[in-house]
């Protein structure tokens, strides 16, 4: 073979072994240009999310709640940002475990057994103290980062939270107005956009994609000057009589409106956790009670109504003891006769049971759902009772004159300050409202003016000097108002002999009422009595509630029960008496009434002393005070 024909084939062979490296190579390019059409135009929007993931993350953050006012603007609930610690769980070195513990005030191994079960996100603490947030953040520790959340306060604490209610770690109401209103208050979260680093660390800065939205505010009828002046009184009272605990409402009877609604115990909703859920209800709208002697003024405005009935109708109240069917009605106070204005202020069981009965159960249980007793005011506050009343087929003669002086019956506080601004309002029935800005609540006549304005005059006698509810009068001031008494059911149905509620249903002015405030004292120790209990904590919220609201003390006329007669006279001749000495307080108090002269005593027995000292001076409606020594 020659030369030259094995150069020509080691020619070829390279050029052949060229050609096919320069054909692997267009191939190899070939496939890049593929593989980067594929990457940069067809996957592009997939890797594209793919790397925005690993190095962008958004985080929902949470806005804060609405603002809760009271009816002059003034906060009473109210959202503020609070330190919260997190940890990407996988990150904390376990050498700074212990460090961290001690900083965030917990065991070490409360704190492993929170990073173990979760290797991403972690709560460690949430809503803490700045200063518990700045010392665990000095500690520098990967992973561990600040969070902001936002945390609910209370600024009137115990005096208003059973009314409001608290707001959980995670932002929902779970309590009172913040439970019920919870849609409105909770405000729209936001989105925000962080970077990351290689490591998965928040990189400082990010921009909102979507801003949070603060909750809508809620302004509240409640006036938080008069609820804490309801609630201080309302706790002094308790206090004086070792009591179990008390219900206080105010409400204003033209159009309904909650002005205080206060109980205590209190709890304080900025530390809820700390109290046993039994004490996080609202007893003035969950809690019911034999309301006593204040349900007569109802039983004499239905027999008002039968026009069977007036003003000044007598009633022979059988001295104290009265037998209905094989049921002894007995009265505190031995009476003889009393007119219907008399039958409030000496309260007597035995006329009302009598009254009762003459008109029947039928016209007493209209009046008594009329007024607003066995159904739910629709205030707007779940857990609210709808009292008990019994099926009226129920009734028998022994049922109707127990329910005519309030036993048999069970209303909540709220019921009784709604049937109450009745009498105030004259004669109207208006639903409770919690909302300023709402619509007056629904009205409607469930008795007539006259017949409103007539109790209402019956019951500014029963708080005169000779009535049970005299303590409830603050000096200046002319009061409407009713005690009430009433012993507590056992378990097995029966009435207890040593538990018992007192209670005050008062209007103050009696004159142009301006409030109704109901006071009850749940198992008072030192006396059982509405008059002694309740009727001072009424005086105490009004003494002070009026003058706030610009009602200034006064000297006004005598009120118009000053001179009507509250007994009837016998035929002894005592109207001609001129001189009260010597005459027991029952003899006093008949020829008092005879005269129509207002008595003021002083101790118990007979009459030792009197001024002034002849009855000719003394012209009707006028005081005559005597001292009485046993």
């Amino acid at each position: 073979m020659s030369i030259s024909s094995k150069n020509d084939r080691e020619k070829i062979f390279i050029r052949r072994r060229l050609e096919a490296v320069a054909g692997l190579v267009a191939v190899g390019f070939l496939l890049l240009t593929i593989r980067a059409v594929d990457l940069h135009w067809l996957q592009a929007d997939q890797l594209q999310a793919m790397a925005d993931k690993q190095h962008f993350r958004q985080f929902e953050t949470a806005a804060p709640r609405g603002l809760i006012l009271d009816i002059h603007g003034r906060t009473l609930s109210e959202s503020i940002e609070v330190p919260s610690i997190a940890a990407i769980a996988r990150e904390v070195p376990d050498k700074d475990i212990a460090s961290l513990a001690d900083a965030l005030g917990i065991s070490e191994k409360r704190l492993a057994r929170k990073l173990k079960h979760g290797q991403g996100f972690v709560w460690l603490a949430r809503q803490i103290s700045p200063a518990i947030a700045e010392k665990v953040m000095a500690l520098n520790i990967e992973g561990v980062r600040q969070e902001t959340e936002w945390r609910r306060y209370h600024p009137l604490g115990p005096e208003i939270g059973h009314l409001l209610g608290f707001v959980g770690i995670d932002g929902d109401g779970l309590e009172g107005v913040e439970h019920n209103f919870n849609d409105t208050l909770t405000g729209t979260p936001g989105i925000r956009l962080v970077q990351r680093d290689a490591r998965g660390h928040s990189l400082p800065g990010g921009i909102w994609l979507k801003d949070p939205e603060m909750g809508k505010t809620i302004q509240l009828s409640l006036d938080s000057t008069i609820q804490s002046i309801a609630y201080a009184a309302l706790a002094d009272g308790i206090r004086q009589q070792n009591a179990k605990g008390g219900s206080v409402v105010v409400m204003r009877p033209e159009d309904g409106a909650i002005v205080a609604m206060a109980n205590w115990p209190g709890f304080n909703p900025n530390s809820f956790g700390k109290h046993k859920p039994v004490e996080w209800r609202n007893r003035v709208i969950t809690d019911v009670f034999e309301p006593g002697s204040t349900l007569k003024p109802f039983t004499i405005a239905a027999a008002l109504g039968s026009g069977k009935w007036k003003p000044e109708s007598r009633v022979f109240c059988e001295d104290g003891k009265y037998q209905v069917a094989d049921y002894t009605i007995h009265d505190d106070h031995q009476e003889g006769w009393l007119n219907l204005t008399g039958l409030i202020s000496r309260s007597s069981n035995i006329g009302i049971a009598k009254v009762a009965l003459d008109i029947g159960s039928e016209r007493l249980y209209n009046m008594l759902t009329e007024v607003g007793f066995e159904r739910r005011s629709g205030i707007g506050l779940s857990g609210e009772s709808p009292g008990i009343i019994p099926p009226i087929g129920r009734w028998g003669p022994v049922e109707t004159a127990n329910i005519a002086f309030g036993q048999g019956i069970a209303v909540t506080p709220l019921q009784l300050a709604t049937a109450f601004c009745v009498l105030a309002n004259g004669g109207n029935y208006v639903s409770p409202k919690l909302l300023a800005g709402e619509k007056s609540g629904k009205m409607h006549r469930v008795m007539p003016e006259e017949t409103a304005h007539t109790i209402l005059t019956m019951l500014e006698a029963a708080t005169g000097p000779d009535g049970t509810g005299r303590k409830a009068v603050p000096a200046g001031y002319r009061v409407a108002g009713k005690t009430g008494t009433a012993q507590k059911a056992s378990a097995d149905g029966s009435y207890a002999d040593d538990r018992f509620t007192a209670v005050f249903a008062g209007i103050a002015p009696a004159d142009n009422p301006v409030l109704v405030v109901i006071v009850v004292i749940d198992e008072p120790q030192k006396s059982i009595y509405g008059g002694q209990v309740a009727a001072p904590v009424f005086r105490n919220i009004v003494a002070t509630a009026l003058p706030y609201l610009g009602i200034s003390p006064t000297k006004s006329r005598a009120p118009e029960w000053q001179v009507l007669k509250t007994s009837l006279p016998d035929s002894s001749g005592i109207a001609s008496r001129h001189s009260l000495i010597r005459l027991s307080l029952r003899e006093a108090r008949r020829v008092a009434s005879a005269r129509g002269v207002q008595l003021h005593t002083h101790g118990t027995g007979w009459v030792s002393r009197q001024e002034p000292r002849s009855l000719d001076s003394v012209a009707a409606g006028e005081m005559v005070e005597v001292w009485l020594d046993e």
